[in-house]
């Protein structure tokens, strides 16, 4: 269990660095466009499709460090059907699937927008690098299921740790 809890914590603390770095490019984005309108009375070219894309990152990094810290929302419908003891486990196992089947498609999508040669509008840059990000934050929030779902003292721990 302590191989998966520090497996886990190294690969949030990797998560949160570039959720930071994601939040950091659009602020900066945003503070160069005002400062260019509002001094040099012209926007940067470019800058609203790039502010977008960071805050896609960034919302895209908080999916998954949300699934590890234990704090995203969880439906209580079902929890007078099965035992107390196996929600948790069995919630987490349905939901390590749903996020593999959607990793596997986002892989589905990124491999077209590839092979299309999608560009971003104004910047004409290639927008799989950014897109990227989907399937590897969907195979990570699986991952992180699934560990859970074997070891549930992983994800009290965890959570514990975040608060």
């Amino acid at each position: 269990m302590a191989s998966y809890q520090r497996f886990l914590r190294v690969l949030s603390r990797l998560e949160a660095s570039l959720a930071v770095l994601a939040c950091s490019t659009l602020v900066l984005v945003l503070i160069v466009d005002v400062i260019a309108v509002d001094v040099f009375s012209t926007a940067v070219r470019g800058s609203p499709q790039l502010g977008v894309l960071s805050g896609i990152v960034a919302c895209m990094f908080g999916l998954t460090l949300a699934t590890g810290s234990g704090v995203h929302f969880r439906p209580t419908f079902a929890d007078n059907i099965i035992p107390h003891v196996w929600a948790d486990r069995v919630g987490d196992a349905i939901s390590a699937a749903l996020f593999g089947v959607f990793a596997v498609f986002a892989v589905a999508f990124v491999m077209q927008s590839y092979v299309y040669a999608d560009r971003v509008p104004v910047l004409n840059a290639p927008l799989w690098p950014v897109q990227i990000v989907m399937p590897y934050v969907l195979a990570s929030c699986a991952l992180k299921h699934t560990v859970f779902a074997i070891s549930p003292k992983a994800k009290e721990s965890l959570a514990d740790k975040a608060s």
